[in-house]
């Protein structure tokens, strides 16, 4: 290990002037006078006129703060949502030439349906050998058997705005 002053000499001159004044910024922080002015006073802004339907008239979140904007009515809009029909093909049948499938909408009518019938607003277009192709208000599903069920879309209300008719 080197002494002190070995690594003194060892430094440039560049070094030692550095660190010097480096230590005589220190003491001029500490020693000379800081004046530090007091924090300015808060003052709240002055109140606004309050506008038609502002937050000071009525809570934020008061459903009746403003108009009703949606198209339709609250109760439109709060009534439950129909039940999705859900079909599940049951069993398939052929007779001769006419093909017959038997198909479970949850309604508890259990009749076998050839090709152009259903119930609601869906229709039987094609029996196939293990599946059954649907349309309902112009969309195609399929429902197989033993397999995977059509879920088919909900019945709209009929008193819904044109808007939001599909």
């Amino acid at each position: 290990m080197r002494s002190w002053p070995g690594l003194l000499a060892a430094s440039g001159w560049r070094a030692r002037g550095a660190f010097a004044l480096a230590g005589l910024g220190m003491l001029a922080v500490h020693a000379l006078p800081v004046t530090l002015d007091p924090a300015p006073e808060r003052r709240p802004p002055p109140p606004a006129a309050p506008a038609e339907g502002s937050a000071l008239r009525h809570p934020l979140f008061d459903p009746g703060r403003r108009a009703w904007t949606a198209e339709g009515t609250r109760d439109l809009l709060l009534r439950p949502d129909p039940a999705v029909p859900v079909l599940v093909l049951r069993g398939l049948r052929r007779e001769g030439g006419t093909a017959r499938a038997y198909l479970d909408d949850g309604s508890g009518d259990g009749s076998w349906l050839a090709p152009g019938e259903g119930r609601g607003d869906w229709r039987i277009t094609a029996i196939g050998t293990d599946r059954v192709t649907l349309t309902q208000r112009g969309e195609r599903f399929e429902a197989e058997f033993l397999g995977h069920p059509a879920t088919l879309r909900p019945a709209p209300f009929a008193d819904a705005p044109a808007a939001l008719r599909p």
